[in-house]
């Protein structure tokens, strides 16, 4: 028996678990670090802070992302137990039913917000969060299909920025592509690594389907054209500031095809966790970037 202290620190524990608090912050950051010095105009930050909708369309995706995560555990939670056994057992310190009530007062709060804001924003959060629970619901046991639907909702938040600011600039393009592909191959990599506990439970992944050997090779040609976008972003005049980042991307992309070919799942996992940080450090180098001022819409 827990005392009843130890039990509230659980309960809040079990809650910022089951919402990967952590992510939801990163997603944060990264949505306002993009916002000011990648869409909007870096020399003007506080006439760019002022505007509601930024916030809106933030704490809406923040809160989407939140349900998302929380109705993606009712689907995974059997191979949850064995993959991920301590977080699994955090998360079960708040009911199915308690969590269900969270995701739906999430979903809710964000179309408020949403509706609030503009008729075009609500529309783009609702398919947002359709998509989110029919990834849960159907496409996650869809081989390959999973992977690309995952990556993709990871970009839904900063597709919102891109549409808010009206820029079709071609390094923008660029640097969503690399984000897709640094995304997707996270994506695969994490297949690769669990591919046992994938098969136990009927989830159709590359490895599962394909085998190892072809899923590596997928791999390699992801990294080969992550690379070469690599290399066009280190020329884009847009971001000289930070053309360091993708040449030492470049690096990791030749390191990284060495290591795949590396059959101890230790070697995937410090993969997995590179691929994370160059993400974190993606999102913060951003800063450096001068900004040039748009127009806003939506």
């Amino acid at each position: 028996m827990y005392s009843s202290g130890k039990k509230i620190f659980l309960i809040n524990l079990s809650f910022l678990v089951r919402v990967r608090i952590f992510n939801v912050i990163m997603l944060i950051l990264a949505m306002y670090i993009s916002a000011i010095y990648l869409f909007g105009d870096e020399k003007n930050i506080v006439e760019n802070l002022k505007n509601i909708k930024l916030h809106g369309i933030i704490l809406s995706s923040s809160l989407s992302a939140m349900a998302g995560y929380i109705i993606n555990f009712f689907y995974d939670q059997e191979k949850d137990m064995i993959y991920k056994p301590i977080t699994s057992i955090l998360q079960r310190f708040i009911s199915n039913g308690i969590a269900l009530r969270f995701y739906i007062f999430f979903n809710f709060i964000s179309l408020t917000i949403a509706i609030v804001l503009s008729y075009r924003i609500f529309i783009f959060f609702l398919i947002y969060q359709f998509i989110i629970w029919f990834y849960s619901h159907k496409l996650s046991r869809i081989v390959f299909i999973n992977n690309l639907t995952n990556s993709a909702i990871m970009l839904f938040p900063f597709l919102a920025l891109f549409l808010f600011y009206e820029n079709f600039s071609s390094y923008i393009l660029y640097l969503s592509g690399f984000l897709f592909l640094i995304i997707f191959i996270k994506d695969i990599c994490k297949d690769l690594l669990s591919y046992k506990y994938d098969h136990l439970f009927n989830y159709h992944t590359l490895p599962n389907t394909l085998g190892i050997i072809p899923t590596k090779i997928i791999l390699n040609i992801l990294f080969c054209l992550l690379l070469c976008i690599s290399f066009q972003l280190s020329c884009e005049p847009h971001l000289y500031e930070i053309r360091l980042y993708y040449l030492l991307t470049i690096l990791l992309c030749v390191c990284s095809i060495v290591v795949i070919w590396l059959s101890k799942p230790q070697y995937i996992q410090i993969l997995i966790f590179m691929i994370k940080f160059w993400i974190f450090l993606g999102t913060i180098s951003l800063v450096f970037i001068d900004g040039n001022p748009l127009t806003l819409h939506f």
